[in-house]
């Protein structure tokens, strides 16, 4: 370790930094949602009272396949529409490079809290389409490059909310959501540039 006065200790990696913060927001997200869902809807908010019931395994197929295939259409969207490539390298600029496991949490963190509030209790306070538009509103973001981000959320807000009118709770469009998430965190995480190493002690 060098004995240079000047120098100060290293930080928290920023990547850290914010899955610290998510886990933060996202935790207060899904608080809020059993807050809300207990003082206005009398329950928790995980399923609506009168869904038929849906078998676990298509719950999780209708899951993981509404993910996939959005994902699968955002890559091969990409290559073709400019606007959609200027979007990806924003937000790859905005989240720098992530590891597996930091991908891995921002995802969890996401979904989890986003479906209890947006589909677990708005939606099944308020309606679909409210709540998908509020869904949109959350995605706004500084970076101009940005600007469709909202706008496809709420698209997004309609087939997460579609699964879970369908299946009956929030498992489906959670595993949609973080498919979604952890994919394509995964994928811009691959494109953006590796830091440089951190000076060992």
């Amino acid at each position: 370790m060098t004995d240079d006065p000047r120098q100060s200790p290293p930080s928290t990696p920023p990547a850290r930094l914010g899955v610290v913060s998510a886990g933060v927001i996202y935790g207060f997200l899904a608080a809020a949602a059993f807050l809300g869902a207990w003082l206005f809807l009398d329950r928790a908010p995980l399923a609506l009272p009168d869904a038929e019931p849906v078998a676990l395994w298509l719950k999780a197929l209708l899951g993981a396949g509404v993910g996939v295939a959005v994902f699968a259409l955002d890559q091969v969207s990409e290559r073709f529409v400019p606007l959609l490539r200027r979007m990806s390298v924003a937000m790859r600029d905005l989240l720098g490079h992530i590891s597996a496991n930091q991908a891995l949490a921002l995802a969890l963190f996401s979904s989890v809290g986003e479906e209890l509030f947006f589909r677990g209790f708005l939606q099944a306070w308020i309606g679909i389409i409210p709540a998908s538009i509020a869904f949109g509103v959350l995605h706004i973001a500084p970076d101009k490059r940005l600007w469709p981000w909202p706008i496809l959320a709420v698209a997004m807000g309609f087939a997460f909310g579609g699964l879970f009118e369908y299946t009956g709770d929030v498992l489906a469009p959670i595993l949609a959501h973080f498919t979604i998430n952890y994919f394509g965190l995964t994928a811009l995480s691959r494109s953006a540039p590796t830091p440089p190493p951190t000076p060992q002690d």
